[in-house]
This record gives C-alpha cells, sequence and structure tokens, in this order.
C-alpha cells in the first residue's frame, strides 16, 4: 500500500479527530459523574474504538514512512473537531452532555466523510480501511443520537406529569420507563427509537413491579454472575486458543476477540455497579464445557495443521453462540425489568458477539475448511 503526501495529511487529520474523540467522551464521562454510569459505558466503550482507529492509522503512517501526528487537533483541516465540543461540556445534565456529544458525532463523521472523497488520492486498500472505521463512526453517532432522544423525551415526559427534576440518567429501579421499545427486535441495534403503542399503559401495569425483589430480578442477577464468570474464562482462554491457532487470520481473530472480551467483562461489571452491587462471578457450566471442549480440540489435533483451525472455529463458534443467546436473552429481561440504559450497553456486546461469531465462519469458509480437506489423514 503506497501513501501520497496528501494522503498522509488525511491520516494525521483523522488521528487527530479520533485523538479528541477520546478526549471528548471521557470528558463527558467525568461530567455525568456518578448518576451517568450507564452511558458512561457507552461513552467508554466509543472511546475506545476511536483509540484503536487512532492506532491503526498511526501505524499505517509509520508503516510507509510518514510522520504521523500523536496530538488532538487546534483548528481541525477537515471539520470543526471534538476537542472543540468537548470544551462546552458543563454541569451534569445527560441531555445537555448527549446534546454536545452529537455535535462532535456530526463532526467526526463529516471529517471521514471529506476523507473519502476521491481527489485526496487514497489507495484502494486505505480507503477499504478507512471506509470499515467509517461504519463504526456511524453506528457511534447513530447510537449517540438515539440517546439524545431518549434523554429529551424523558424531560418532556416529565415536566408533563408536572415533575421538574432533572433527568439523572440513572436507573429508575421503582417506576421503569413507560414508553415501550422496538430498538432491540430490529436488526440495526445501533439505532434504538423508542415508540409509544396504545398498549403502553397496559405494559406499565404489568412492570411497575417487575425490578427490585421480584423472581425474575433474582433470576436477572443470576444470569449476570453467569455471564461474568463465562467472559472472564474466555478471558483467561483465548490467549490459548491464539497460541494453538495455525492460520495468521485465525490468531489475529482471537487476539482481537481477546481485547473485546475484557471490555464485556468491564461492561457487565458497570452494570453491576448500575445495580447497586458487586461484580459477583458464578460458574457457568456452559461455558465451562465448551472452555473444557476447546482444550481437548487442542491436545486431539496435531499442531500446525489446519484441521486444527477448524476445531477451533468450531469450539470459538459455540462459546459465541451460547454467548449471543445468552445476551439476547438477558437484554429481554433489562427492557421488561425496565433497566433500559442496561440493555443499551447489553446490545453493544451482543453486536460485536455476532460480528466475531461472523469472522469466524468466514475463515472457515474461505480458508480453513478448504485447507483440512487437502490434508491427508494420518495411516
Amino acid at each position: 500500500m503506497e501513501i501520497s503526501e496528501k494522503a498522509l495529511d488525511v491520516i494525521n487529520d483523522l488521528i487527530e479527530i479520533n485523538n479528541d474523540r477520546v478526549a471528548g467522551f471521557e470528558k463527558a464521562g467525568k461530567d455525568l459523574g456518578e448518576n451517568g454510569a450507564a452511558l458512561s459505558v457507552v461513552f467508554n466503550k466509543l472511546a475506545g474504538e476511536s483509540s484503536s482507529y487512532a492506532a491503526e492509522l498511526y501505524a499505517i503512517a509509520l508503516q510507509y514512512g510518514g510522520e504521523p501526528t500523536d496530538g488532538t487537533s487546534a483548528s481541525g483541516a477537515l471539520h470543526r473537531t471534538w476537542l472543540d465540543i468537548k470544551a462546552a461540556f458543563t454541569g451534569s445534565d445527560p441531555e445537555a452532555i448527549l446534546n454536545e456529544c452529537e455535535r462532535g458525532e456530526d463532526a467526526i463523521k463529516a471529517a471521514y466523510n471529506t476523507a473519502l472523497e476521491p481527489d485526496n488520492e487514497l489507495s484502494p486498500d486505505l480507503a477499504q480501511i478507512l471506509q470499515a472505521q467509517f461504519i463504526g463512526i456511524s453506528e457511534g453517532h447513530d447510537l449517540i443520537k438515539s440517546l439524545r432522544n431518549k434523554a429529551a423525551q424523558n424531560d418532556d415526559n416529565a415536566v408533563n406529569a408536572g415533575n421538574t427534576d432533572d433527568y439523572s440518567g440513572s436507573v429508575n429501579t421503582e417506576q421503569p420507563y413507560s414508553e415501550t421499545t422496538t430498538a432491540f427486535e430490529t436488526e440495526s441495534a445501533y439505532s434504538p427509537e423508542y415508540e409509544a403503542t396504545e398498549s403502553e399503559g397496559l405494559y406499565d401495569d404489568e412492570t411497575d413491579d417487575a425490578s427490585g425483589d421480584s423472581k425474575l430480578m433474582e433470576f436477572f442477577v443470576n444470569e449476570l454472575k453467569d455471564l461474568l464468570w463465562a467472559e472472564r474464562e474466555l478471558v483467561d482462554t483465548l490467549p490459548d486458543m491464539a497460541d494453538a491457532a495455525t492460520s495468521i487470520e485465525l490468531k489475529t481473530a482471537f487476539e482481537n476477540h481477546l481485547v473485546e472480551t475484557e471490555t464485556h467483562v468491564a461492561r457487565l461489571e458497570q452494570v453491576f455497579a448500575v445495580l447497586g452491587l458487586e461484580p459477583e462471578a458464578r460458574k457457568c457450566q456452559a461455558m465451562a464445557g465448551i472452555v473444557e471442549e476447546g482444550e481437548e480440540i487442542i491436545s486431539a489435533t496435531e499442531d500446525g495443521t489446519a484441521q486444527r483451525d477448524v476445531g477451533l472455529i468450531f469450539a470459538g463458534q459455540k462459546a459465541e453462540h451460547y454467548e449471543i443467546a445468552s445476551y439476547g436473552g438477558m437484554i429481554s429481561l433489562a427492557k421488561t425489568l425496565g433497566y433500559y440504559e442496561i440493555a443499551e450497553v447489553l446490545v453493544l456486546t451482543l453486536e460485536e458477539e455476532k460480528i466475531a461469531d461472523g469472522l469466524l465462519t468466514e475463515i472457515a469458509e474461505s480458508q480453513a475448511n478448504y485447507d483440512a480437506a487437502n490434508e491427508p489423514a494420518e495411516d
């Protein structure tokens, strides 16, 4: 991949605005304070994405002899930057902070649009990398916009009800949100738009007592403990799977998912904090069995073979499918209990698990299965 001087300027501009975005979300999370724990998880997730984008672009610039920037921008060659936005945060009102975050997301989305214009002399490989980052930026933009819309709607509902208290951003365990949501039944879970229905009043009656000390709440917390154990176990197991993998693509997939899984652990711990509970793990028998099977596959297959990769992919996808089913169910339970902010956080993990599963399928179908089919069997 060759990089022109103009393309290098584009890379540096995007490094700067991604660094601005990280600083902006970190500032927004601090301004929210203790009452915005669920939103802070989202902010941390998006900041982490921009950190990885900036690191990827930095490495590309270095690889081809450029001089990458390592700071934030003062003016923004492409567009007004996130750095300008973060200075505007005042107080701890979630709606006001989300408004500023949305303005920042508008800026970075516009910057990527400009960067991808034909006259910037991007190579096909670099354009593909920026397009992939742009997809993630767009999803983050849409998520922040939907959260801002919900915060505004909550304020409007409070005013209409004669309540002038500010929306705190905290989870309400006594009076769940009255609106029903279709966000988690759509294919694009990053655009959770809330829609009131004719059955809204009935739904309120059914969920008023759903949280607190109910049987459903007890089940929800126990499943959280199972998921926390499962994710922590994967953090310990994925390095071994990466070491055992034969192909570079599979090794990289496991290594990248390890980073994501560490984030999944942090999110679950934050969910416990939102609920006012210590992050306690309970052994997940299902994940324990899947991990044990993965260990058996490693011991039963020959090092350096495609057959081992096929087995590792099977074990990895069994873990992903368990997690996809578990997070899907937990999102539904969180909505029933009225914990919509928690549901939104769990959706982030669910989507990442689906992507990881899809990547394993792609590696299997494009490479591992074919290679294993052409390996001679042992005598």
